[in-house]
């Protein structure tokens, strides 16, 4: 009888742990080589890639087979401590390194270990920062995060949480004491963070796919640290600037101009954080002025957007102007994040300038969201294109375009213009029941055009008596008294009279809805 892996693991777990001491002692996370070893091997136990095995128990031995791009067979001799592979490395390899973490988590965290590999040089980091410089907070900052930056999408939104909140324990241990320094420390953090956490997230959280409870959790995470970051500038900003801090706040400024606008992709988080920074913490038009000359020397995609930003901030309204006419239409998401930003701030010409060169392409980005997204998008854009120079008309095409997913602001969009008629028609199509509208609004389309609601409450009321149940013929019954007060509002008795008695001569042997629509009282 075959021994079992978890039997197997239980048997040796002393020359597992010494297996494991060796490659934790061999392996330096900080040496490029030995670091890709590991998650090779890491890799292969997620993949589950270690198949058949053999354990001999005279030689006290086990011996696996690894499938990968080649497979492969690794022996290791609980005995002579000694490991064997087919791929004929003389050192060694992620196939044997790969045998030692499967059998390691049978009883043990696989991911904790390699956490705390991981970690390995941040302790001694830690114990050498004793000169406070930018130079020393970011080096020891980026050995801290550094597990975020090494990760792909096999480990998941999990296993990022993991190692972030590893990260968020031990960061404590490298603040400062003094309690003047910690929000300018806290600040540094937060951006060495973000940047080593980019890769992950954009791939995760830009990608159009189903909207899952993991990519919830990071974009939760990600709210969570733009939030810290906003605490951090306010605190940073109410207290009297150190003549020791002045290197620091230089530093920062690089800090949040390569987050900001090198990085790649969620740019309103990206905005978000620059426009922080560049309407609490530094405000001064030097500082201001400083800023846009990197920028007019940066050829990143997005410097025009953030330089548009400042030119608003700053009051310099023609270069602003200039920078408007020279924008790129197709980068409607990072123009409509400054848009909405012109709108908070009350600068309507802004918002119209973006607007109306935006206009052309907005149906084609649309088609482009992934369908949960749709509906507040086509709810924010018609705000701002109401406060620009676009004519209904122009809107109302925009709307057409969009499709089934913008009802709710196309239907609010012919509400506030007192199209009821196309408003009832729009509610037909893409509300599965009556009860799915607001009824305040229905109310009001009744007293305002009885006729244009009408169809829409028949077809309704027609649906529920065709469920062939009294509760429904209740519902269905309801509906019609609705009907029956407007229409007497409105003198007309002799259509509604008829009306009523068509419905029953329609349904005459469905005798509980003759039973409720007498109860009713419909007749006028």
């Amino acid at each position: 009888m075959q021994m079992t892996i978890e039997r197997i693991a239980n048997l040796h777990e002393r020359e597992i742990e010494e297996f494991m001491n060796h490659i934790k002692h061999t392996f330096q996370p900080s040496i490029q080589q030995q670091a890709d070893i590991v998650r090779k091997a890491a890799s292969l136990v997620r993949m589950n890639a270690i198949g058949a095995y053999r354990y001999t128990e005279s030689e006290q031995s086990i011996m696996a087979n690894i499938s990968g791009t080649e497979s492969e067979f690794a022996r290791l001799s609980f005995q002579s401590m000694e490991p064997y592979c087919t791929c004929l490395n003389d050192r060694w390899c992620a196939h044997q390194i790969a045998v030692v973490f499967h059998l390691y988590s049978q009883f043990h965290s696989l991911s904790d270990w390699l956490h705390n590999w991981r970690q390995a040089g941040t302790v001694q980091t830690q114990l050498s920062i004793s000169e406070r410089t930018p130079e020393a907070w970011i080096t020891a900052l980026s050995v801290l995060v550094q597990p975020l930056s090494e990760l792909d999408h096999k480990d998941g939104p999990t296993g990022f949480l993991h190692y972030a909140s590893k990260i968020e324990q031990q960061k404590t241990r490298l603040s400062p004491f003094e309690w003047e320094w910690k929000p300018l420390f806290s600040l540094y953090y937060q951006l060495t963070l973000l940047r080593a956490a980019w890769p992950f997230l954009r791939s995760e959280l830009a990608s159009n796919d189903s909207y899952h409870y993991g990519k919830w959790q990071l974009t939760i995470w990600l709210n969570e640290q733009l939030s810290a970051l906003k605490a951090g500038i306010k605190q940073l900003s109410s207290k009297s600037k150190l003549f020791e801090t002045d290197a620091f706040h230089t530093k920062l400024k690089d800090l949040i101009h390569s987050f900001a606008v090198e990085e790649e992709g969620l740019f309103s988080k990206r905005f978000e954080a620059f426009r922080l920074v560049y309407t609490e913490l530094y405000v001064e038009e030097a500082e201001l002025t400083q800023e846009l000359e990197r920028l007019q020397q940066d050829t990143a995609n997005d410097a025009p957007l953030f330089r548009a930003f400042l030119y608003l901030t700053s009051g310099r309204f023609d270069e602003l102007d200039h920078e408007l006419d020279s924008l790129d239409p197709t980068a409607v998401p990072q123009w409509l994040s400054f848009a909405m930003y012109a709108k908070e701030d009350e600068d309507f010409d802004i918002v119209q300038s973006i607007m109306l060169q935006l206009l052309p392409h907005l149906a084609d980005y649309y088609q482009q969201l992934a369908s949960r997204n749709r509906s507040a998008f086509a709810e924010d854009i018609d705000e701002l294109l109401a406060l620009s120079d676009v004519s209904e008309e122009q809107r109302d095409q925009l709307f057409q375009s969009y499709g089934a997913e913008a009802s709710r602001a196309y239907g609010k969009f012919l509400f506030e213009r007192s199209r009821y008629e196309e408003w009832a028609a729009l509610m037909h199509l893409t509300r599965g029941s009556v009860d799915m509208i607001d009824g305040s609004l229905l109310k009001t389309a009744l007293a305002e055009d009885a006729q244009a609601v009408f169809p829409l409450m028949h077809a309704e009321a027609l649906k529920l008596v065709k469920e062939k149940n009294r509760d429904s013929y209740r519902r269905a019954v309801r509906l019609w008294k609705q009907m029956k007060t407007a229409a007497k509002r409105d003198g007309r008795n002799e259509f509604w009279n008829r009306y009523v008695n068509t419905v029953r001569q329609q349904f005459p042997r469905l005798r509980a809805l003759m039973e409720e629509m007498e109860k009713g009282n419909l007749l006028l």
